[in-house]
């Protein structure tokens, strides 16, 4: 009898709750598969930079990474991580209403790349400012000690509340309502190597994560009850129920139009090369 073979597969894990419906139940899933899974967890920048370097082989990555780094990546077809309108969880902080940020320092966290590119793009191309920005550890007290203005992401933005008044911006919001298209803050991604190395396998992982994603979106409920433990009578459920069902999962039409418009202006800003055609790895 011909022995099973066991494919080792380094999966990025990021540590968002926008990410729970892809992770959620996912060992269960691929238990039986042929994988050997080596988890890395981290902040979308750390992730980012593992994939680039060759310590992961699959995650779910910022779209300005892919952008920025195209010929090392393939991308799993159809899977995202958007927003058609409001976030909740891309804002920017500030003392003032953003029509009177011209000029303004402002801090970003070093946690973000596709929300911080976001930003510069809103700043430089809807309100034709000028502004400087410095990357800081993610610490809105602090941030906004130092600056006019702070750019939070994931959880922190969601939950942060101010002991002081602050405005806050919602950026895909304010992306909507001036470009008209939905916003792509990741994609999914395998470097060329593997995926090509492990074309087999790779589909696999893709048909697992998929099936996995669509049955977890099917009943939030239960997905937050069984991979948060939270019921309605958690102060937090409405809070994460209605985030998780207004973000986008699908990259379909819109979203890559989205995508396209957003890497357009990042080329423009030149903080990232001329954007080629979306490569997706054949499944």
């Amino acid at each position: 009898m011909k022995a099973r073979v066991t494919t080792r597969l380094r999966l990025g894990r990021i540590h968002y709750l926008n990410t729970l419906p892809y992770y959620h139940g996912l060992d269960s899933l691929l238990e039986g598969s042929g994988f050997e899974i080596e988890w890395v967890s981290g902040p979308p920048t750390e992730i980012n930079q593992k994939m680039r370097e060759g310590e992961l082989d699959v995650a779910p990555i910022s779209s300005l990474e892919y952008l920025n780094h195209q010929d090392r990546y393939l991308l799993l077809p159809k899977l995202c991580i958007g927003s058609r309108d409001f976030s909740a969880s891309v804002l920017l902080l500030s003392k003032e209403r953003i029509e009177g940020l011209n000029g303004a320092t402002i801090s970003l966290t070093e946690e973000s790349l596709s929300a911080a590119a976001l930003l510069k793009i809103l700043l430089k191309f809807k309100f034709n400012f000028v502004n400087k920005f410095v990357v800081e550890k993610s610490d809105p007290a602090k941030m906004l000690a130092k600056s006019q203005a702070c750019l939070l992401i994931g959880d922190e933005a969601l939950f942060f509340r101010s002991k002081d008044f602050i405005y806050k911006t919602d950026l895909s919001e304010i992306w909507w309502d001036w470009a008209g298209q939905p916003f792509c803050f990741g994609l999914w991604a395998v470097r060329r190597e593997y995926g090509k190395d492990h074309p087999d396998e790779t589909a696999l992982f893709y048909r697992k994560l998929k099936l996995n994603l669509e049955k977890n979106l099917q009943d939030l409920e239960k997905l937050l009850r069984e991979g948060l433990g939270l019921t309605f009578a958690d102060e937090k459920f409405p809070t994460i129920f209605g985030y998780l069902f207004n973000l986008s999962y699908g990259l379909e039409n819109g979203m890559e139009k989205g995508l396209d418009l957003f890497y357009q202006y990042a080329h423009r800003l030149k903080i990232s090369p001329k954007p080629q055609k979306l490569e997706f790895i054949e499944i």
